[in-house]
């Protein structure tokens, strides 16, 4: 949302917040959950043949239905021996499978058959939102197709969306299993980004308090049972983390947060890389492949700087 927006939306919330408390939140929900939608993809989430990026030619797609709609997966198949195990690529807001490509080829290397999909209201997916209930829904679709999974790789509201899917955060979906998990730029903490949401729309204190009231409803568990580090104790899986130090999305204390969440979690920062181009850095996607394929022990690493360009 462009700063002159928020610049006359703000007294409007804020007031609606002060006079109608659950309406604001209602409205603030739906607000929080609605990714932008890129010119390219139609009303309906699908994509034509011509649009589908050259990164996911190479895949066998799949139309994965889910009580929602459906969601578009990509499946790539190593070529050199039969694959025994399977990766799971998530991708993060805004972002889609395509995204998420850097991996794959030190994946395959390594043996593994890896699945993309796009989430909901993403990609060539149906719907037009996306939340965790959401996310964790299509995840299990997912999972019920190309599970059990090895390990489920993720990119920041991505990461969100598989802890809750792992810990059985959501009432009513089935928990996914996997055996290793890498969280890349992922958020810590649900609740702060709900209220950070809430303060930069100008929600008052009683508009946050039905915002996170819609959420309790529709997750059927409060806010707080989001929070990254005790579902990763939950969970207790060998768990790489990746981050940028100068990550501007998601600061770096996000990851220090995760990596509090038990002595399975390891924690690797780069430096130089962002939010985004973290997911093209050829040294990040080799190490998560080292990780996978269990040739690193959980110790501290050293950090991955971006590359300079060459000249």
């Amino acid at each position: 949302m462009s700063a002159s927006a928020l610049r006359y939306m703000r007294p409007l919330v804020r007031a609606a917040s002060f006079m109608a408390p659950r309406t604001a939140g209602r409205l603030a929900f739906r607000l929080f959950c609605t990714p932008p939608r890129p010119a390219k993809r139609n009303g309906n989430g699908g994509a034509g043949e011509q649009a589908l990026p050259a990164r996911l030619r190479q895949a066998s797609p799949r139309a994965i239905p889910f009580p929602c709609g459906s969601v578009q997966a990509y499946v790539f198949e190593p070529e050199e021996r039969a694959p025994t195990r399977t990766v799971l690529l998530v991708h993060g807001w805004t972002g889609d499978a395509a995204s998420m490509t850097g991996f794959v080829e030190p994946l395959l290397a390594a043996g593994f058959r890896v699945v993309a999909f796009d989430l909901p209201g993403h990609g060539a997916s149906t719907g037009r939102e996306l939340n965790i209930p959401l996310g964790v829904a299509s995840l299990a679709a997912v999972a019920r197709v190309f599970g059990p999974f090895h390990a489920i790789v993720t990119h920041s509201f991505g990461g969100a969306i598989t802890l809750a899917a792992l810990a059985g955060s959501v009432r009513g979906q089935p928990v996914v299993s996997a055996d290793r998990l890498v969280l890349i730029s992922a958020p810590s903490s649900i609740t702060g980004i709900t209220r950070q949401f809430g303060n930069a729309i100008g929600l008052g204190r009683r508009g946050q308090a039905a915002l996170e009231r819609r959420i309790h409803v529709v997750a059927g568990n409060p806010v707080e049972a989001f929070e990254g580090p005790l579902q990763l104790k939950t969970i207790g899986l060998p768990t790489l983390v990746i981050h940028d130090r100068q990550d501007r999305e998601l600061g770096f204390q996000h990851a220090e947060a995760l990596a509090e969440g038990g002595p399975f979690v390891q924690l690797e920062a780069t430096d130089g890389l962002g939010h985004r181009r973290i997911l093209k850095a050829r040294p990040v996607a080799e190490s998560v492949a080292r990780f996978v394929a269990g040739e690193r022990q959980l110790r501290a690493s050293p950090s991955i700087r971006a590359e300079r360009p060459r000249r």
